[in-house]
């Protein structure tokens, strides 16, 4: 009640009683008693992530009894809009005033307060209510992919294995978010649509080929559907499937025998296309070097002489030489080899003089006799360990002795007797020989 009207009335206690009446008006002035007071209790609303700047959210509206400046309401928002993407104007009505992204924030429950305009600021009353925005999704976000762009498999490997898991995000939700694999057209790998598996669909050699890259697609099921590419490179590690191979497979060399030790005889070559250590040859002698008078470099296959050759002891060398990767220095995996064959010829140099093998000689001649078939004696012989052309002929000649007595044939060593002796003036000859390689 704002204001009274009352009538007042006077009177006397006369036996016939006198009166008088008077109208008094009262008018009640407000005190600040009352806060607003929001009908309903709160407040809430949906609204798309892509609305424009300046829409209207909701309007909240409070009531207060007092009077005057006393139930006039100011509305603020006093919390929950850590962003200040909001504003409210003095009618209650919330609008934005930024874009709003349901990414960064999906909830917004704000908090509204209503004050009253008492004229001493420390006497207002006030009350809130809590406003819950709600943002739902656009498909404004594209999948983003999370895993490497690049992976290695090894070669061989069993078809349908699994490669790598693939995956991608996409901040959006519901179908905006709901994200679809596809793999561009390839012979050897296959993507699971949903779960983003890669995994193996044909066989793999790595001598064929030793990467692939293949284009990989997110796409989620907004309308329209955002997608992401991303560029995937897949390595291709070795496996030891190959031998080494030896081309040719046999080789061949002539060394002289008065080689210098460390000189080189020739060089073998084996090839493996693995790869790394798998592709890597080392060179041995596995057979027919007993007296280790050669050596093989186990890295570069150049074989070389390192003792003193002797033709008169070992004229021809065959020699298995053999190739065999590296794998058994990594793993415990098979170790794969080939063999070829060397065969090495040792020439003849003329490092041994003729041997007279049976001397001394001794001969019986009869004295005043010329012995018959032109005064043959005796044949001396001698030997020369080396071979044509250096010992096919060995000439003969008297060093010392009596030459004019005898006379011995250069080529055949044939020593003949020029006149008769008489073993009363000397009844012995020592004649010194000499036999020449040419």
């Amino acid at each position: 009640v704002q204001h009274y009207i009352l009538v007042v009335q006077a009177q006397d206690s006369g036996i016939h009683p006198l009166s008088s009446t008077l109208t008094v008006y009262c008018n009640v002035l407000d005190l600040n008693d009352n806060s607003p007071i929001f009908d309903p209790m709160s407040y809430s609303n949906d609204v798309f992530e892509n609305i424009t700047i300046g829409s209207e959210i909701v309007t909240v509206s409070a009531t207060d009894l007092d009077s005057g400046e006393n139930g006039k309401i100011a509305y603020n928002i006093t919390g929950g809009d850590p962003n200040n993407d909001f504003r409210i104007a003095q009618n209650g009505t919330i609008t934005t005033i930024r874009h709003l992204d349901r990414e960064t924030i999906s909830l917004y429950n704000l908090i509204v307060t209503a004050t009253d305009q008492a004229m001493e600021p420390q006497k207002r009353l006030y009350s809130t209510v809590q406003v819950t925005v709600i943002v739902k999704d656009v498909n404004d976000m594209a999948p983003e992919f999370v895993t490497p762009n690049e992976t290695a498999v090894i070669e061989n490997i069993a078809k349908n294995s699994m490669v790598m898991p693939i995956k991608a995000i996409d901040k959006d939700e519901g179908r905006n978010g709901y994200i679809e694999y596809s793999l561009s057209q390839n012979p050897v790998f296959s993507l699971g649509s949903v779960d983003g598996v890669l995994r193996v669909s044909g066989p793999i050699d790595r001598e064929l080929r030793n990467n692939y890259t293949v284009m990989v697609t997110a796409r989620d099921r907004g309308e329209p559907p955002k997608s992401a590419n991303m560029s995937l490179l897949v390595r291709i590690l070795d496996e030891n499937d190959n031998s080494p191979i030896f081309d040719p497979k046999q080789y061949s060399a002539t060394v002289a025998e008065n080689a210098s030790i460390g000189a080189m005889v020739l060089r073998v070559s084996a090839t493996d296309v693995d790869d790394g250590l798998n592709g890597r040859v080392r060179y041995s002698i596995s057979h027919g070097d007993t007296n280790r008078d050669f050596s093989i470099a186990e890295d570069t296959g150049i074989v070389r002489v390192v003792k003193n050759l002797n033709f008169e002891r070992t004229s021809r060398y065959v020699l298995n030489v053999k190739g065999e990767d590296c794998a058994g220095d990594v793993s415990e995996g098979v170790v794969r080899s080939d063999t070829a064959i060397i065969t090495i010829l040792v020439s003849d140099i003329n490092d041994n003089p003729p041997t007279f093998l049976d001397s001394p000689y001794l001969a019986y001649v009869t004295e005043n006799v010329v012995p018959p078939n032109g005064g043959y004696v005796i044949t001396v012989k001698a030997y020369d360990a080396d071979t044509p052309p250096f010992n096919n002929l060995v000439r003969y000649f008297i060093k010392e002795g009596d030459t004019d007595i005898f006379r011995i044939n250069a080529s055949t060593g044939d020593i003949s007797l020029l006149r008769a002796l008489d073993r009363e003036a000397q009844d012995e000859y020592v004649l010194s020989l000499v036999a020449m390689d040419t």
